[in-house]
């Protein structure tokens, strides 16, 4: 992969077939299903920190906008997608868990908005301000943290 973009699609589509599958599962085997949303979520963070310790600072570095642009609202975005994280975590643990479960279809919209947002707008603009070999550089980064 030689973009931003098809790096980190790649790792959104990965993230979404595995959240699918607890969906399916935890209608057959719960507690299967609360090891293959623990593993999503520790996969969701990762992907997180990658965007924000590796990815939003080039952006950052190269257009000079930070607070009010683009990474700001992902980073809000974030903080929610993390607290729908530990809700459904917490609720998975006391076998709380209904379907449709309202923490599960909160995270999907966001999810499915702030995904496109990046795929749409913020990768396409990283790949944009670099050069081949700073983006050689990023995907390395990101790929020993896999």
């Amino acid at each position: 992969m030689s973009t931003i973009l098809e790096f980190m699609r790649v790792d959104h589509d990965r993230l979404d077939n595995k959240i699918r599958i607890y969906s399916a599962e935890k209608l057959v085997d719960i507690e299967k299903a609360e090891n293959i949303f623990l593993f999503f979520k520790s996969e969701l963070e990762r992907h997180i920190i990658w965007e924000e310790d590796i990815l939003f600072p080039v952006f950052e570095r190269k257009t000079g906008i930070e607070d009010g642009g683009p990474t700001s609202v992902m980073r809000m975005e974030h903080i929610q997608i993390k607290k729908h994280l530990q809700e459904i975590k917490r609720k998975l643990h006391a076998r709380e868990i209904q379907d449709p479960c309202d923490e599960e279809v909160a995270l999907f919209k966001v999810l499915e908005a702030h995904n496109q947002k990046e795929e749409n707008i913020l990768y396409p603009g990283i790949d944009n301000l670099t050069n081949e070999q700073e983006k050689v550089q990023m995907i390395k980064q990101m790929s020993i943290n896999k």
